[in-house]
């Protein structure tokens, strides 16, 4: 009676539960899911399972086999399907409960999903299967994420009152598709010299495939007055996963306003104008540009055409402001030269606003001219004294015969000699 009634009690416990419970000769075995880690997983991870095998009646006479039987989208990892745990103890439960781990490979096209998995356990020939939904691993992108690739600028720095053109390329990295992507530039904080330009600063993409990336295009512009500098535009994205979840983006985007820097180099002045002479040079450099010229450096490089009389090649001009100039004076002796002109090679180095370096190198032509030309182009005064020291000796000579009278002298000359007669 006893026995029947323990019986009804089992059945009834059977009846009520919605847990599968595998009874074979007293013992009363129930398995559950009791974690996964990572929680939810990502497609092409691995994943951890952990089982607790509870038996609520009496020691089971026979060993307990447990066998997980992975279908896509899992497969074993460093794992096998079949355990053996042996005879399970009466009452073990809760804390005293079997635990069983499974390592599973989730597959990178793993749709994104509460996803079965099947185990069964048997004690001898007695088995039961959980594969009605009882056993849920949780499949999903940790977060639904749309990363920036790339971001080019054309030019790359934008003078003031010029545009570039900006692609920003963005691509999905989640494993399903994203939706309602939309990206806005915001030129209203921290004062940007920036604003689009022939088109608005919002851009949106209906749709972007997993694995997929679309480049998105921008125009913008600098203000005329814009001062040359590193600037940061805050960029916002928004968009949705296929499950409707919204997300938001934001980042910044380093934009230079710039140009080449237009440096000019010539001679201004010279005291040397003859080959073989030494005199002064004036060197000027002029910042043709937009932006400032910083840590101005000028090196007068060696050469056979000319030899440096200055104590040092090496100048430092420092910074050079915009529509500005400086000057530096070298001295020199010039050598023979065949063709009328001296080439004095310079180096200059600097750097723009932005702290880019540069280095350019210049030829400057002195012109050198002969005694000729120097008096045909009045650059010089014509030195007259040999004239007059002729003329003083003439003068003499014409005093001296106006006395002595010589017999040598022909008469038709003497009559047009001015002397007197004694």
């Amino acid at each position: 009676m006893k026995r029947f009634t323990l019986l009804l009690l089992i059945l009834g416990i059977l009846v009520l539960s919605t847990d599968l419970v595998l009874a074979v000769g007293g013992s009363m075995v129930k398995v559950s899911l009791t974690s996964q880690s990572p929680d939810p997983v990502e497609p092409g991870s691995i994943v951890t399972l952990k089982f607790k095998i509870e038996n609520s009646g009496a020691e089971s006479t026979q060993d307990a086999i447990v066998k997980i039987k992975p279908v896509f989208p899992f497969s074993l990892y460093g794992d096998v399907a079949e355990k053996n745990i042996g005879k399970l103890r009466a009452s073990t439960t809760g804390a005293d409960a079997e635990i069983l781990e499974y390592k599973l490979k989730v597959a990178d096209d793993a749709v994104e999903k509460e996803t079965e998995i099947e185990l069964s356990v048997s004690l001898g020939e007695t088995a039961v299967t959980y594969n009605d939904n009882e056993f849920l691993v949780n499949i999903e992108s940790a977060d639904a994420i749309l990363d920036i690739t790339a971001v080019t600028f054309s030019p790359e720095q934008i003078p003031p009152g010029g545009e570039s053109e900006v692609q920003v390329t963005v691509k999905n990295l989640a494993h399903y598709v994203l939706k309602k992507v939309k990206l806005d530039f915001d030129f209203t904080k921290n004062d940007l010299p920036l604003a689009p330009y022939q088109s608005s600063s919002q851009r949106q993409i209906s749709e972007i495939k997993s694995g997929y990336q679309l480049p998105v295009t921008f125009k913008i512009k600098a203000q005329p007055e814009a001062t040359p500098g590193l600037y940061k535009i805050p960029l916002n994205i928004t968009y949705y996963d296929e499950n409707g979840n919204f997300y938001r983006l934001s980042d910044m985007l380093a934009v230079t306003v710039g140009e080449q820097p237009k440096v000019r180099a010539y001679i201004k002045k010279s005291t040397v104008q003859r080959e073989g002479k030494n005199g002064l040079v004036t060197i000027e450099i002029a910042n043709a540009g937009m932006t400032k010229l910083k840590f101005l450096e000028m090196e007068v490089l060696l050469s056979e055409e000319f030899e440096l009389l200055s104590s040092s090649n090496y100048f430092y001009l420092g910074n050079l402001d915009s529509d500005d100039t400086d000057s530096q004076e070298v001295n020199l002796y010039v050598q023979d030269s065949e063709e009328g002109k001296v080439i004095i090679p310079v180096l200059l180095k600097y750097q723009d606003a932005n702290n880019e370096q540069f280095q350019q190198h210049y030829d400057l032509e002195l012109k050198v001219y002969s005694s000729y030309k120097l008096k045909k182009f009045g650059l010089v005064q014509s030195n007259n004294t040999w004239l007059f020291v002729f003329l003083i000796i003439v003068v003499v000579a014409g005093v001296f015969i106006s006395k002595k009278k010589p017999q040598w002298i022909p008469g038709w000359v003497k009559k047009r000699m001015f002397w007197k007669k004694k």
